[in-house]
């Protein structure tokens, strides 16, 4: 059984603000804190009261936090601000260093951090195969995106399609609106999103805009629609199909990142074309995507494998 432990995750944003990479990183620390741990999470931005919420507690002094000695440090991702530091500086750092690769990158201060971390965290193929261009092989450790089971009541469908996310050119938001007022589907295109709101695609009659609203209201609309569609160029992971997942809703996402790995749950694309061809013509049953997202992808999938690096740690101190 696992000892209590001291652990400090590091994210350049945290709670309340919106994004895939502060709620995941809240989702972990608060899951970490439910089972006993210590947490610290390290972030260059936050909007807590007194520096803590649900009691996970929060840093912004990268010194001293760096100059403690922890059971583990995670570093959520690369090339952003804080975890930058770590990366840079992670040769030099005491306490043991898991950098979750998020998305794989080959710049100089994310190599750097790869080959002084302890251990990488994967979750997509991808990450693997970027683990193994550098000779790492030997620090791969299997970390699951997951999500917390989310109930929503369904009261019926809406009969929209929906697309949620910052307003970032990445997020090819504003190409999915074009190719949607030119197509002759007859429902209408919901866009959800926050961030760099002068980006938000003009709405039409086909197309609205919903701006800044809160993530209740979203998992309504995506719980609520015909299919959810990740339109986006690069990703992390794409959490949001996990959520449409556990929602029971059809996902349609561009081949890239966890929809990749996951294509057998729902219906991939490589261009706005192509996917105007497959709306409305979903590639996997929604219960059997519900299933295997319960089975493998919940937040508590990722803890158990965060828990399981954890436990190798101990061992090595015995």
């Amino acid at each position: 059984m696992l000892n209590k432990k001291n652990i400090l995750f590091v994210v350049h944003r945290y709670y309340p603000y919106p994004g895939g990479s502060e709620v995941y990183t809240q989702n972990m620390a608060e899951e970490m804190v439910n089972r006993g741990h210590e947490v610290t999470v390290l972030t260059g931005q936050h909007k807590c009261d007194r520096f803590e919420h649900n009691g996970v507690r929060v840093a912004t002094d990268i010194q001293d936090a760096l100059n403690r000695k922890w059971d583990l440090i995670i570093v959520h991702g690369g090339d952003v601000n804080v975890q930058n530091i770590v990366h840079l500086n992670s040769y030099s750092i005491k306490s043991p260093i898991c950098y979750m690769l998020i998305k794989p990158s080959d710049s100089e201060v994310c190599v750097h951090g790869m080959k002084h971390a302890n251990y990488l965290a994967c979750s997509t193929s991808m990450d693997i195969e970027h683990c193994k261009k550098y000779g790492l092989e030997n620090k791969i450790r299997r970390v699951r995106h997951g999500i917390p089971a989310i109930v929503i009541n369904k009261n019926g469908h809406y009969g929209n399609y929906v697309s949620a996310g910052g307003f970032y050119p990445h997020k090819a938001m504003t190409e999915l609106a074009a190719a949607w007022n030119a197509s002759d589907i007859p429902e209408e295109l919901h866009l959800y999103g926050y961030g760099m709101l002068e980006n938000a695609p003009p709405e039409s009659d086909r197309v609205k805009v919903f701006k800044d609203r809160p993530i209740e209201d979203i998992h309504g609309a995506i719980a609520t629609s015909n299919g959810y569609i990740m339109n986006s160029f690069e990703e992390g992971f794409g959490l949001v199909l996990l959520e449409a997942m556990l929602f029971k809703t059809p996902w349609y996402a561009r081949n890239i990142a966890g929809a990749k790995d996951m294509s057998r749950y729902g219906t991939v694309y490589e261009t706005e074309e192509e996917l105007l061809t497959k709306i409305g013509k979903p590639e996997c049953d929604v219960g059997v995507a519900y299933a295997y997202a319960v089975a493998n992808h919940t937040i508590s999938s990722t803890v158990n494998d965060l828990e399981d690096i954890l436990l190798e740690q101990e061992k090595l101190s015995w």
